[in-house]
């Protein structure tokens, strides 16, 4: 398995890990209602579910299997794909902390730019393995 998709596969896991456990904090504040200020962070839990574990174990996967026979061992350049690594988790984190008030609402957009980034390389990375076989 190539680097970059073992790094996504494994920061989709922490990912999936905090969204479960937020998700977990939301239900029990449904319960007990004196703890109704973790409804602050659904916003965050949207994001690390969303952006951090399926996109990005998505992406990760997708990365080590695309397409399934290569005639190359070649998957593009390397340091674009540790750059589509970076770019979508510094989103992620940005978004996270403008969830938080650690940074500015404007973040946001910084944020979302860079996991469009991310996802831009995604389909550069792809393209030219996305090949038909004509038969």
């Amino acid at each position: 398995m190539p680097t970059p998709s073992r790094w996504m596969i494994k920061a989709s896991m922490l990912y999936m890990l905090v969204g479960f456990t937020i998700g977990a904090l939301i239900l029990i504040s449904k319960v007990y209602p004196e703890y109704s200020s973790v409804w602050s962070l659904l916003s965050v839990h949207i994001e690390v579910s969303i952006f951090g574990w399926i996109i990005q174990l998505t992406m990760g996967t997708a990365y080590w299997i695309l397409p399934r026979y290569l005639k190359t061992k070649s998957r593009g350049n390397p340091r674009l794909a540790l750059a589509m690594v970076g770019l979508l988790n510094l989103g992620i984190l940005i978004n996270v902390a403008s969830c938080l008030d650690i940074l500015n609402s404007t973040a946001t957009i910084i944020g979302r730019l860079l996991e469009v980034g991310a996802v831009a390389l995604f389909i550069v990375l792809h393209w030219n393995r996305a090949v038909s076989y004509n038969t």
